[in-house]
């Protein structure tokens, strides 16, 4: 159930309504520091259907710096490594995602779509 959000009573309120979306960021802590939220979880995706950190963050147009930076926060901050990256030579690393942070990933995906279900069915209201 979600509540409404009422507005003053407006001649052209359907016009108004028409207008208004509810837009949400979320993101998992863990001991209260920030874990998992879209942009980790977009690079785990990429790491997850490319093998590599280095592609993942091409894909995404982000750097390799800030990419790891990411996967070095994210197993910090988790109780277990998420992603194991491990150095490559001649043909590059391999990076690959731990049955823990594939749980941690389902887990993700289950309470957006929740959140997404729940903010899709609000509606905004005109006050009577």
């Amino acid at each position: 159930m979600c509540l409404p959000f009422y507005f003053p009573k407006q001649n052209n309120f359907e016009k108004l309504n028409s207008n208004f979306q509810i837009e949400f960021r979320f993101w998992v802590s863990f001991d209260g520091k920030p874990l998992l939220g879209k942009g980790k979880m977009d690079l785990l995706r990429k790491i997850d259907q490319r093998g590599s950190l280095r592609k993942a963050a091409e894909e995404l147009r982000i750097s390799y710096r800030k990419a790891y930076y990411r996967i070095y926060s994210m197993n910090k901050a988790a109780k277990q490594p998420v992603v194991e990256l491990k150095r490559g030579g001649k043909n590059g690393g391999v990076s690959e995602i731990t049955t823990y942070g594939k749980k941690l990933m389902k887990e993700y995906e289950i309470i957006e779509k929740q959140l997404t279900d729940f903010i899709q069915n609000c509606k905004f209201e005109a006050v009577h």
